[in-house]
């Protein structure tokens, strides 16, 4: 990778770095995340913590996971944007959402989660993964 994929806030007092490419990239329609986002799903990009910085102070909100897992939802706590996330079930990965990317275009999504809470008025894309919950564990 030659150049750092790198976001933030709204208002730029929160910032971040990724110095590794994303371990994955997709949508996940829960309810959750229909609340978080403030419309029909978030956009996620995996990374490996170890690969990833932040700069300026975020507030956080812990919350239970369908999956029973605790989530640490980080936001800016001047403009309130979210900017990324951690959980208990994996503490070596962080989960950025693609909005925050400087440079947006470089997501791309494979697969879907959580389809079975799809709102009607927010179509999947046919072309890729679908799971009407968390994939199934290998």
């Amino acid at each position: 990778m030659s150049d750092a994929i790198t976001g933030g806030c709204q208002c730029g007092a929160v910032r971040y770095e990724c110095t590794e490419e994303p371990v994955f990239a997709g949508h996940c329609q829960c309810t959750n995340c229909q609340k978080f986002s403030g419309t029909g799903h978030a956009s996620n990009m995996l990374f490996s913590k170890a690969a990833f910085s932040t700069t300026g102070d975020t507030s956080t909100y812990e919350y239970q996971a369908d999956s029973g897992n605790t989530l640490t939802r980080h936001f800016c706590p001047k403009c309130g944007s979210p900017v990324y996330g951690t959980t208990d079930a994996n503490v070596d990965a962080v989960m950025i959402r693609a909005g925050g990317l400087d440079d947006p275009s470089i997501f791309e999504a494979n697969f879907a989660l959580y389809s079975e809470s799809a709102q009607a008025w927010d179509t999947i894309d046919p072309s890729i993964k679908s799971f009407p919950g968390m994939p199934p564990k290998k």
